[in-house]
């Protein structure tokens, strides 16, 4: 469960805040959107689909 809100969270958080560095690079405030929004976002919806594939049968 842990394992899939890290990858996730990851993923939000390189998202969110490579994303606006690059699309707008005079923006100062871009990277703010991955750590405070994406980031945690990403945390929070690894933990659910960790959550919900340890109750399908089958899996551990």
């Amino acid at each position: 469960m842990l394992k899939w809100g890290a990858i996730l969270g990851i993923v939000g958080f390189l998202g969110g805040f490579v994303g606006p560095v690059i699309l707008t690079p005079e923006a100062n405030q871009g990277p703010l959107l991955g750590i405070f929004i994406t980031g945690p976002l990403g945390f929070v919806l690894g933990l659910v689909v960790g959550f919900v594939l340890r109750l399908l049968p089958g899996r551990r």
